[in-house]
């Protein structure tokens, strides 16, 4: 009997194991680390105060088959920008499927079109991080010549505010989106975002929710491409403790449109926003405000983002807010030697609000206007800001390449309370760049900008100039060494300061891993990325970065 059971159990093992197919197994792995280390001082005005931070990020992916599993060990004790953190700020799971399904857990970041109601990222130099800890599932198929995608997000926000990073605001975000293309070279889609979130204030967290419907369409003929985007916001704010606060509603909108032709040699692009998602009076702006744009929220700018260090010193921070304009744009390429770009670009407030209080109090009322859909760049009241800007690149010859540029710009900060004391920054700024190849091994790079500035609320001398050059020297492709000042005869500069040097060696071990060395003195100023802007303090002192990938 035994004998007889166990050739059945053989026979069944063998039977199963026959039937049982294991499917090929296909594992990789990547590892990222970055480590970065400073010490020396930070400038806050004339103050000098110490200044350390110690960070290490390793990021891990593992992908088997169409599973990917991911975390971020992070180690920031003291982190340079935000708070300080110890173990595993990031971690997901997502699969994907062949036939258009993808679903994610964990931490994500995410854009729904343009960004005019969900657009989440993280920016490490700005100590930005607006990530979602949830789910995000998402379906993408052609039906023949139709086109399906709905996406569905989920989860919670938890924003440290970068310019205070102890104020923390927390949501429950979700989020549903379709788009659909019926007709080739035509994208129609909708977006519903709807939040429930604390806002911590001065006296008191407000609760608040939120609803966020959108439409947007987009479609090509021939040599045109044109982009639209309408988004609506309502938001409920409830009672707090605060005195004589309680709550109110606030609805507001935003528009987006683009339209770009391209054809041989030459591209243009003309951008126009109308921003009005809290308007409200100069006196009740703050950045605790509940109904301002939420941080999920990062519409397109409509401007020009410079990589020239005197251009990009003096920003024209987007009030989302509350701003209509755009900007043109113009790509010509001449020949494969011959490259040139035109940006024109104006902005401004939709109002002006003007005192009505005869007394001492401050009652702000709105100042009606016809064609408020288009910018007023004449009158301060409205924080007018125009810019226009030239930049030509030339390769004179196989060994030299020159870049030179002009840009013209002028910003105002309106002084509600003393017109007169308004600031009204204008800049003239003319970048420079030159590289010339040595041989097969060396080439060099020689930067200089030169920058003539007006403000208005200097108490002296209102113009000055700054300058800003930089040396460079590769050996390809394993070293870089950079040399930079920075120069101002500015009489009321912040630090007291009129002059900064820079040292910085990059060495590349091998293609997977970089080390990077700086020394000297860093000028402050604004830094942006996609509209988000914060003040980076006068630093000075050493740097190290190690990056490293496996």
């Amino acid at each position: 009997m035994k004998k007889i059971f166990l050739l059945f159990f053989i026979l069944c093992c063998g039977i199963s194991y026959s039937q049982i197919e294991i499917p090929k197994l296909t594992v990789d792995a990547s590892l990222n680390n970055l480590l970065r280390y400073g010490n020396g001082y930070e400038y806050t005005g004339l103050n000098k105060n110490s200044k350390e931070y110690f960070e290490n990020l390793t990021d891990g992916r593992i992908n088997i088959n169409n599973i990917i599993l991911g975390f971020r060990y992070e180690i920031s004790d003291p982190i340079e920008y935000g708070r300080n953190f110890k173990g595993f700020r990031k971690r997901f799971a997502e699969y994907n499927h062949d036939i258009g399904i993808s679903i994610r857990a964990g931490d994500y970041w995410d854009i729904v079109s343009r960004g005019m109601t969900m657009n989440i990222f993280e920016d490490r130099t700005l100590g930005y991080d607006t990530g979602i800890d949830g789910i995000r599932a998402s379906f993408k198929h052609n039906f023949g010549k139709f086109k399906l995608k709905t996406q569905f997000l989920g989860g919670d926000m938890e924003y440290s505010d970068y310019l205070n990073p102890t104020r923390i605001e927390t949501y429950k975000v979700r989020d549903a989106n379709i788009e659909v293309s019926p007709w080739k070279n035509v994208t129609i889609g909708t977006n519903y975002v709807f939040a429930k979130g604390r806002i911590p204030g001065a006296l008191d967290t407000t609760n608040i929710k939120a609803e966020l419907p959108e439409v947007y369409l987009g479609f090509s003929f021939k040599d045109f491409n044109f982009y639209s985007s309408y988004a609506h916001k309502n938001v409920m704010s409830e009672p707090n403790n605060s005195p004589n606060y309680r709550g109110f509603s606030s609805q507001g909108d935003g528009l987006y449109s683009s339209l770009s032709y391209s054809k041989s040699g030459l591209g243009i692009t003309l951008d126009y926003k109308n921003y009005r998602f809290d308007l409200t009076g100069p006196d009740n702006r703050g950045t605790d405000r509940p109904t301002k744009l939420l941080p999920f929220q990062n519409p397109p700018t409509a401007q020009k983002e410079h990589t020239s260090t005197l251009i990009s010193r003096n920003p024209h921070v987007t009030n989302f807010n509350d701003e209509v304009g755009g900007q043109l744009d113009i790509i010509y390429v001449g020949s494969e030697k011959f490259f040139m770009n035109v940006n024109l670009g104006v902005a401004s407030e939709h109002y002006k609000y003007a005192d009505v209080d005869t007394t001492a109090v401050i009652n702000y009322q709105r100042v009606a206007r016809d064609n408020n859909f288009i910018p007023n760049i004449t009158d301060d009241a409205f924080n007018p800001f125009w810019e226009y800007f030239v930049e030509a690149e030339y390769y004179a010859t196989e060994k030299l390449y020159t870049k030179l540029a002009f840009s013209r710009q002028s910003n105002v900060v309106y002084n509600q309370i003393n017109p007169n004391s308004s600031e009204k920054i204008l800049t003239s700024t003319i970048p420079l760049e030159v590289r010339y190849e040595l041989n097969d091994n060396y080439a060099l790079k020689f930067n200089f900008e030169q920058q003539w500035e007006y403000n208005s609320i200097r108490t002296g001398e209102k113009n000055f100039m700054n300058e800003y050059v930089s040396v460079n020297l590769t050996k390809s492709p394993f070293l870089g060494i950079t040399v930079s000042g920075e120069f101002t005869n500015d009489k009321e500069e912040p630090t007291g300061k009129s002059s900064w040097f820079l040292g910085e060696v990059i060495y590349k071990l091998n293609q997977k891993n970089q080390i990077t060395f700086s020394y000297g003195s860093e000028r402050g100023g604004l830094k942006c990325t996609n509209g988000i802007c914060r003040y980076v303090n006068p630093f000075e002192g050493f740097r190290f970065a190690l990056q490293t990938s496996f």
